[in-house]
C-alpha cells in the first residue's frame, strides 16, 4: 500500500544578506527569512552542543544566550549536496562553530515547515459514515500483519492519524476459562496489541479491564446492558489515554453495536454554524472527575484544544484534541456566577455545547459495526467518540470485551518513527 517514492531535488540557494549580534538575515531559494541568533546557537548540533552518543544536549537556553557574538562573518559553503551555513560564535568566551544545512533553515523559517515529521495533519481527514464504509478494506488489518509486518503496522498507524480508527481481525481465541489478572496480563491478546505501539497506559483499572455484562451494582455503565452514550475515556487525568483498544472475545447478544462519531467533524460544525459558540467552547473548562470506588480523580479542561498554527487552505483551526464524557461531568467551576468574567460567555458555550450534540446524537454522523468475535477495535481516544447500543442476553449469548490504553505519546513516536521508513 505504501511505497517509497524517490522525490525530484531541486538545488536549494543560500545566501546572506545581512547579519549582526542579534540575528541573520537569509534568502532561502530567494525567500527573505531573518533568524535571532540565539535561536541559532541554541539549535546547534556540533559536538560541543549535543553529545553524539545520548542524542542530548549540553547547555541550556539561557546559557546560549549569555554574552553571545559572531567571532567571524558567517558564510555559505557550496560544496555539500545542499548549501551550508557556517557562523562561528563566541558564546561566553568560548569558540563554537556551528553548520545549519539550507533545508533545515527553510523548515524552521515557517510555523508549517516546523510541524515537519512531528505531525501530519495533511493526511487527516474528518470523516463521515460512508467514508468508514469505503476505506474498511484499508482500516482492517489481520492481527498476525499488524504485530509482525512492518508495512501493515503503518498501514494502521496512518489510518489512525487519518481516521481515528482501525479495526485487528483473526485475533487467536483466548483460554475463556483463564480469569485476567495482573499477573497474567501480559499474555492476553489484547496487551500484545498494546504493546505494539510501545508500553501500556495503566490506570486505576489495571493494565487491562474487562468489560462484562455485569448483571447486579455494575460500578461502570460499560458493564450494564443500557444504552451507553458517546463518550472518551478517563478525561479526569491530567494526561489521558491516547489510544484505546478493545478485544472482543465474546459478542453473541442481541444488539450492543458499536457507534463511533468523528468529534473533529463536530468542532467543525460548530465552527461553520455559530463561530461566537465555537470560541467559548475553547474557552470555558469542563469538569470532569471520578469520585467512586475509593478514588477521587479531578480535572478540568475545555471541549476543544485547538492546535497553535491555523492552516493555510482554510479558517479552521488544525483541533488537537476534543475532550466530551458526560458521564463523568462533574458540576461546571466557570462563567457560572454573575461576578465570574466569563459569565457573558457562558451562553455562547451552550449554544455550542448544543450544537455539538445535535451533530453527534444525529445517526447519519454515526458509523455503526457489530464487532465479530476474534476482532479489535483500535480509535484515538481523543477524537473518536464511542458508545454502545443497548442489549439483550435473551438468546443465551453473552459479552465479554478486553481493554487497554496507551499513551497518545508513545503512538506518535511510532507514527514519527515509521514515517521516515515509509513515506
Amino acid at each position: 500500500m505504501f511505497k517509497q517514492i524517490r522525490s525530484i531535488r531541486f538545488k536549494s540557494t543560500l545566501s546572506i544578506s545581512s547579519f549582526n549580534n542579534k540575528e541573520i538575515s537569509l534568502l532561502i531559494n530567494n525567500k527573505p527569512v531573518t533568524f535571532n541568533n540565539v535561536f541559532l546557537r541554541d539549535s546547534c548540533q556540533s559536538l560541543k552542543s549535543v553529545d553524539p552518543y545520548s542524542k542530548q544536549k549540553l547547555f541550556t537556553t539561557a546559557e546560549a544566550a549569555t554574552n553571545l557574538t559572531i567571532a567571524k562573518p558567517p558564510s555559505i559553503d557550496d560544496s555539500k549536496s545542499e548549501p551550508l551555513l557556517k557562523i562561528q560564535w563566541n558564546n561566553n568566551n568560548e569558540i563554537i562553530d556551528s553548520e545549519y544545512s539550507s533545508s533545515w533553515l527553510s523548515k524552521f523559517s515557517t510555523a508549517e515547515g516546523r510541524r515537519i515529521e512531528k505531525f501530519f495533519d495533511s493526511d487527516k481527514k474528518l470523516w463521515g459514515k460512508q467514508d468508514i464504509e469505503d476505506n474498511m478494506d484499508s482500516l482492517t488489518i489481520t492481527c498476525d500483519d499488524f504485530l509482525n509486518k512492518d508495512d501493515k503496522f503503518f498501514q494502521a498507524l496512518f489510518n489512525l492519524n487519518k481516521f481515528g480508527l482501525v479495526f485487528i481481525k483473526d485475533i487467536p481465541q483466548p483460554d475463556l476459562t483463564k480469569k485476567m489478572s495482573e499477573l497474567n496480563a501480559s499474555e492476553w491478546p489484547v496487551c500484545k496489541l498494546g504493546e505494539k505501539f510501545g508500553y501500556i497506559k495503566k490506570t486505576f483499572y489495571g493494565t487491562l479491564f474487562d468489560v462484562k455484562n455485569e448483571k447486579e451494582e455494575a460500578k461502570n455503565i460499560a458493564n450494564t446492558n443500557t444504552f451507553l452514550p458517546l463518550h472518551m475515556d478517563l478525561l479526569y487525568y491530567e494526561s489521558p489515554p491516547g489510544l484505546q483498544l478493545l478485544h472482543f472475545i465474546q459478542n453473541s447478544t442481541l444488539g450492543g453495536e458499536n457507534i463511533f462519531c468523528d468529534s473533529f467533524l463536530a468542532a467543525k460544525y460548530v465552527f461553520d454554524n455559530d463561530l461566537k459558540a465555537y470560541k467559548a467552547l475553547t474557552k470555558i473548562p469542563i469538569t470532569y472527575h471520578y469520585d467512586n470506588n475509593n478514588e477521587y480523580y479531578y480535572y478540568k479542561r475545555p471541549l476543544i484544544i485547538e492546535g497553535l498554527e491555523v492552516p493555510k487552505d482554510s479558517n479552521f483551526p488544525k483541533i488537537h484534541a476534543i475532550n466530551y464524557s458526560p458521564p463523568f461531568q462533574g458540576p461546571l467551576e466557570v462563567g457560572i456566577t454573575k461576578d465570574d468574567p466569563n459569565y457573558e460567555l457562558f451562553d455562547d458555550f451552550l449554544k455550542g455545547m448544543q450544537l455539538f450534540e445535535n451533530f453527534i446524537n444525529d445517526p447519519k454522523n454515526h458509523f455503526e459495526i457489530k464487532m465479530k468475535e476474534g476482532t479489535c477495535v483500535i480509535f484515538e481516544n481523543r477524537r473518536a467518540l464511542h458508545s454502545r447500543n443497548e442489549f439483550s442476553d435473551s438468546n443465551g449469548g453473552d459479552r465479554w470485551l478486553m481493554g487497554t490504553y496507551v499513551d497518545g505519546d508513545s503512538f506518535r513516536s511510532k507514527l514519527r518513527v515509521n514515517y521516515r521508513k515509509f513515506k
